[in-house]
Formats: C-alpha cells, sequence, structure tokens
C-alpha cells in the first residue's frame, strides 16, 4: 500500500465525534483549546505587560522562554511517550500547565513572570508532546488528516477568540486574568483526557531518557536565541556555539543507541524536507505576527485593547489553511499541499512588507496575514500528514517530538527575532527603547526627549524591517520544499 492510499483509507468510517473516538477527541482538542489561548493571548496583551510592568528591552523574552523551553521539553517527551505511553504524561504535564499559568497571573515583576513562563513552557511541551503522539496513536489512519485539521481549527478558534477574550479582560480587569483562566481550562481537559489518551504500546521500546543529548539541544536553542536576541558583536560568537552543538551532538548520536533524536528523523528524506519547510515558515510568520500588536498600538497609535485583535487575522487563516489542506488531500498528494502552501506564504509576507514599508491602511498588512496564516495552514497539517505514514507506529512519540523540536525552533527563534529586530531599530533611532512603554502606558513623553510622531516612526521602521527578514526567511525554504518533491516522485 503506498503512503497516499494509507493516508486516505478509511475517510468514510466512523468519524472524530463517533463513541468510539468521541472522548479521545475532547481530550485532545480541549488541550490544544488550552495551549492556543496561552499563546494567542498572552501576544495580544503585550502591549499592556509593557505598560504595567516595564522594562521594555526583555519583554520578547515573555514569550521566548516560554516557546525555548516547550522546543527542549517537547524533544524529550517524544522517548517518554513511546515508552510509557501518552496517559501518563498527558495527567501530570496537564496539571503543572494549568498551574505554572495560574502562578503567571500572580507575578509581581518582569523577571519573576519570564522565569514562571519557562516553567509553564516546560510542562506544556510534555503536554504537547503527549497529544501529539495521541492524535497519531488513538485515530485510525484514514482520520489522522482530518484530525490533524480538527486541531488546527480548534487551534485557530481559540487563537482567534483569543484576542477578544484579551481585550475585554483588559478593558475590565489586568493582563493577569489571562492567565488566572488557565485553572478552570486546565480543569477541563484534565477530566476529559485522564482515561482517553492511549496507553504504552505493545512493542514499545524501553524507558531511557538522552541527557547528554538534551544538553546539546538546550545549547543549540539557548546559542540560537542569545544570537538574535541582542544582534551585534556577540551573535557570531553565539552562532558559532549553535553550530558546535549541533556537530557535537551528531557525534553523539553517532554512538548513542537510542538518542534523544534519532538523526533519521531529521536528516533523512522525506523526514528532513518535513523539518526544515514548516520550521522556516514558522520561524518568518513569528518574526512578523508576534510583534503586530505593538506596532498597531505604537506605531499606528491604535488603544491596546483595539490592538490585541491584531493576532487574529493569522489565526483565522492558520484555521481555513490547515481544513482546506484537508479538503486538498483528497485529490492531491499532501506533498503538492505544503508546495500550495509556501506559495501562499511567499504571497502573504510580500503583502505585509509592502502594506507596512508603504504605511498605508492597516487593512492591507491584516490581509497579508490572513493570507500568510492560510499558507502556515496548508503546509504544515500536510506535513503532519505525511510524517504519520513515514513512520511506524513505535517510532511515532520520537520522530514527531523530532518534528516538533524543528517547529518549536522556528516558534522561538522567530519571536527573539521580531522582538530584537524591533528594538535594535528603536534604540538606534531613539537612544533608548523606553518611550515604547511611555507611549503603550499612555503617558506623557518627557519635555525636550522625543515626540510621539517621532516614536511611532522608529516603531514602524522596525517593525518594517522584521517584516522584511520574515520574507527572506521564508525565501529559504524553497530549495528544501524542491527536495520533498523530488523524493516523492522517486
Amino acid at each position: 500500500m503506498t503512503a497516499d492510499a494509507s493516508i486516505r483509507e478509511g475517510t468514510d468510517g466512523p468519524g472524530l465525534l463517533s463513541p468510539e473516538h468521541r472522548n479521545l477527541s475532547i481530550a485532545i482538542y480541549t488541550t490544544i483549546a488550552l495551549v492556543a489561548f496561552e499563546g494567542t493571548s498572552v501576544a495580544a496583551a503585550l502591549p499592556e505587560l509593557a505598560a504595567d510592568l516595564g522594562d521594555v528591552g526583555r519583554l520578547p523574552w515573555v514569550i521566548t522562554a516560554y516557546l525555548f523551553a516547550l522546543g527542549l521539553s517537547t524533544v524529550v517527551a517524544g522517548p517518554l511517550v513511546d515508552a510509557i505511553g501518552s496517559r501518563r504524561l498527558f495527567f501530570w504535564s496537564a496539571i503543572g500547565f494549568s498551574g505554572t499559568g495560574f502562578l503567571a497571573g500572580l507575578a509581581p515583576t518582569l523577571d519573576v513572570l519570564i522565569g514562571i513562563r519557562l516553567a509553564q513552557g516546560a510542562t506544556s511541551g510534555v503536554l504537547f508532546g503527549a497529544t501529539l503522539a495521541a492524535v497519531n496513536l488513538g485515530f485510525p489512519p484514514g482520520l489522522t488528516g482530518r484530525a490533524f485539521a480538527a486541531n488546527s481549527t480548534i487551534w485557530g478558534v481559540m487563537g482567534a477568540a483569543a484576542p477578544a477574550i484579551a481585550a475585554v479582560m483588559l478593558s475590565v480587569a489586568s493582563w493577569r486574568w489571562i492567565f488566572f483562566i488557565n485553572l478552570p481550562l486546565g480543569a477541563i481537559a484534565l477530566i476529559a483526557g485522564r482515561r482517553a489518551m492511549p496507553g504504552r504500546q505493545p512493542d514499545a521500546e524501553p524507558l531511557t531518557v538522552d541527557l547528554r543529548g538534551a544538553a546539546f539541544a538546550g545549547v543549540f536553542t539557548l546559542a540560537s536565541i542569545a544570537a538574535v536576541d541582542r544582534l551585534g558583536l556577540q551573535s557570531i560568537a553565539f552562532a558559532a556555539l549553535a553550530v558546535a552543538s549541533v556537530a557535537g551532538y551528531v557525534r553523539h548520536a553517532g554512538r548513542t543507541e537510542r538518542p534523544v533524536v534519532a538523526l533519521r528523523h531529521i536528516a533523512e528524506q522525506p523526514f528532513r524536507s518535513l523539518a526544515v519547510v514548516p520550521s522556516l515558515m514558522l520561524t518568518a510568520a513569528f518574526t512578523t505576527n508576534i510583534y503586530v500588536t505593538v506596532y498597531v498600538a505604537a506605531g499606528r497609535d491604535v488603544s491596546n485593547g483595539a490592538a490585541a485583535f491584531s493576532v487574529l487575522f493569522f489565526t483565522l487563516g492558520w484555521t481555513i489553511g490547515a481544513n482546506t489542506s484537508s479538503l486538498l488531500m483528497n485529490r492531491m498528494s499532501p506533498a503538492a499541499v505544503m508546495s500550495g502552501g509556501l506559495v501562499a506564504g511567499l504571497a502573504g509576507i510580500t503583502i505585509v512588507v509592502a502594506g507596512v514599508a508603504t504605511n498605508v491602511h492597516l487593512a492591507v498588512a491584516f490581509s497579508g496575514l490572513l493570507i500568510l496564516g492560510i499558507g502556515i495552514g496548508l503546509n504544515t497539517n500536510a506535513s503532519l500528514v505525511i510524517l504519520r505514514a513515514a513512520t511506524p507506529p513505535a517510532q511515532i512519540g520520537r520522530a514527531s517530538a523530532a518534528n516538533q523540536f524543528a517547529r518549536s525552533q522556528g516558534f522561538t527563534l522567530g519571536a527573539a527575532a521580531g522582538g530584537a529586530i524591533l528594538l535594535f531599530v528603536v534604540d538606534r533611532r531613539l537612544g533608548s527603547v523606553d518611550p515604547i512603554r511611555t507611549l503603550l502606558a499612555g503617558e506623557e513623553l518627557e519635555s525636550g526627549t522625543f515626540t510621539e510622531a517621532a516614536v511611532a516612526e522608529a516603531v514602524r521602521t522596525g517593525f518594517s524591517a522584521a517584516s522584511i527578514t520574515s520574507l527572506v526567511i521564508m525565501l529559504a525554504a524553497i530549495p528544501a520544499m524542491r527536495s520533498l518533491r523530488r523524493h516523492e516522485a522517486t
């Protein structure tokens, strides 16, 4: 049976909400809703966070710390899923994610918030790893594409609703309630999934945790973040450290029976392109979309509450793209759908670049973000279906975790790069990033320093530089996409 046949097989059988799949679906999609809300609501609240806690220079770490820990813990979760199953990991990580989220709402300073977000990201990565493996293990092959599309739908619906919920919260309460809401949502996820998640597979691998390999992965991620967090000569040194950690890991993995990331799940086709293309697209998207709220609020003089809605367009597009991807894969190969997603992503980010550079109506940039989201949805959903078809069930945890680790690098580096570029340009133009906080807080700038128009112009220029960088990053995905198509043809 071919991969395409196995992907399409059984599409007329029981659905995701049929009695045999209902509990698992509720468990998975409640979890996705929880994680999705946390992601987009925090992005929407960045202007309010900056106004309340200050220290704009470290504001990107509210997101970067979370994404760093998420990526690292996801890859560690892979072998654990294969060894003990999704159920046990889901139980404990759901408790940890909800608890740390609630604690984040109590944070008195930005530094404390960043520390708690680091812990929350660690539990979130394990939770996401267990949930992603459950999609692959709990549903038959014919439902996998629809299951991943449903994942993206829930992510998109909650992601789209999160800015609205955040905006309402910001108008009647503080940003802290965005974190407090984790507790009831986490309780729902825990009740739904405690017994529904798949257990240990009959042919499961023995429990091993490659701590040395995880350390190499952590050094790589931290060095990569440091390379883009403060742009300057030190970026070269950190980039060299990141490259050295990759070389060290390759040597380590070649000598280890069960490395945390098997080299074949990253280096061999189709796994290589399935990691490279989505991760580069996500890097490009997050470089722009994460800080669109700051751009809209400080650069285009829109209220913080209204600016929170600007992240809606990308998440809505992602939802449309993921569901369209599921339908298209009934008529064409998943690799062809991935290619279409890359084309749509390039078109979307080009529109964003043009709209921001010319300072025209915000609708132009928002339409570009919508199309960018569609491209991401098409590409990432199709790539997950290819991954499922190419991986034996006993290796799903490791293969999914390796792929998710690559994607997490996209999330993390995109968030770090977007903030670094924006703040670098503002600092070069104004000599300080502090005026951004003053502007976001609605306070008057000190007499004789900077005008509101000068600060807004600096923010617009910085965001324009970030969006141009996004376009360059996404163009770099073209060779890997071509390689996957050649692999498919052989």
